[in-house]
């Protein structure tokens, strides 16, 4: 969604495929709110909620490539505020820019942008990533709130040696699994993160990279088939028991932790052994954090167009539905390049001059 991978360290290309195929599976997700909004029609069922499954694997995967880059990065006080810096630059000034987009469109009309929601949330909140009671004002937000604390407790690891890495996560793990088994995640929404069982995924991402470090990829073609078939089932399983996306964190988790880390360790692995995914989706990966946070403006647009045009029947509802993707894909790809791009490389500047390397 959101991490790029240092040039020095070694990038997977079947890792950055796979964000692209994670963005895009949420993107799918709200095609349902996007057709019960605008169509008089409908032809999606709710199974294409699960979609949402993107996000776990977002989670998963920011948690592997945390373990992956800093494998190899130095140690020490500055190096905790170089990664915090890094990871800020990246997530910030993005996220900023598509929230006063959004703003702007509620000052215009704001019923597009609360249609859905019951109260106003709280702007500098919303702007910093603060936990609060309600959703941030750019309401997909509450995912990077997760991120960012999960670096924050993630640069702790980085005053470390490499060899205390699977102690520190073990750590966490247990802490986290204690407090969630103890009801410490109410009623502040700091504790509410802090202990969210959605912080397994991140932590199993990171397990994972430790056995691939350690162990040079063990099992790869083993975990990938058993992630499909895992993933598969937990699919069928939320469809019948949820009649689509769990509503609970706790289910989520459950559900999706370990199809998604076999999937990540499986893809990885493979890598490590000479087998890539298509440049194409390793395209669509860098385009993957663009593609998150614009998606929903992208749909929407359509949408309002498509309202004025409908005709009776499903047919227009295929060729719309069908079109949405490929639009929101080709703004991600705009924003990308005339926005996100240009941010990235001031961003490197700026972190070359405040934290230079040794020569």
């Amino acid at each position: 969604m959101s991490i790029e991978t240092p040039p020095k360290v070694l990038r997977l290309q079947n890792i950055q495929a796979l964000r692209g195929i994670a963005a895009l599976l949420v993107a799918f997700s709200h095609l349902l709110i996007i057709e019960r909004k605008y169509s008089n029609d409908q032809v999606l069922g709710q199974w294409i909620e699960l979609g949402m499954v993107g996000v776990d694997l977002f989670f998963v995967i920011s948690g592997f490539i945390m373990v992956h880059v800093a494998w190899s990065f130095r140690r020490g006080l500055k190096a905790v505020s170089e990664f915090l810096f890094a990871r800020a630059t990246r997530i910030y000034p993005l996220y900023w820019l598509i929230t006063a987009v959004t703003f702007a469109v509620w000052l215009w009309r704001p019923e597009i942008v609360f249609s859905s929601m019951a109260d106003q949330p709280d702007m500098l909140k919303s702007v910093l990533l603060i936990p609060d009671d309600h959703l941030p004002f750019f309401a997909i937000g509450w995912t990077l709130i997760h991120e960012m604390f999960f670096y924050l407790v993630f640069a702790l690891a980085l005053v470390f040696k490499p060899k205390f890495m699977l102690p520190f996560l073990a750590l966490w793990a247990v802490v986290l699994g204690f407090g969630i088994y103890n009801g410490w995640d109410g009623p502040s929404p700091l504790l509410e993160i802090l202990f969210n069982p959605l912080s397994f995924e991140f932590l199993f991402g990171a397990f994972s990279a430790w056995i691939l470090k350690m162990y040079n990829a063990p099992l790869a073609k083993t975990a990938l088939a058993l992630g499909i078939v895992a993933s598969i089932t937990c699919l069928a399983l939320a469809l019948d028991r949820h009649d689509g996306m769990p509503a609970t964190f706790a289910d989520r988790a459950l559900l999706f932790t370990v199809p998604c880390t076999l999937i990540v360790y499986g893809l990885s692995a493979i890598e490590i052994h000479g087998k890539t995914l298509s440049n194409a989706l390793s395209k669509l990966g860098d385009w993957s954090y663009s593609l998150y946070l614009t998606h929903i403006m992208s749909l929407s647009l359509i949408g309002r167009v498509w309202r004025k045009i409908e005709q009776p029947g499903n047919l227009d509802n295929i060729i719309v539905l069908a079109f949405m993707p490929i639009f929101a894909i080709f703004v991600s790809w705009l924003c990308y390049r005339f926005a996100e791009k240009p941010m990235l490389n001031a961003a490197k500047k700026a972190r070359g001059k405040l934290f230079p390397r040794p020569t």
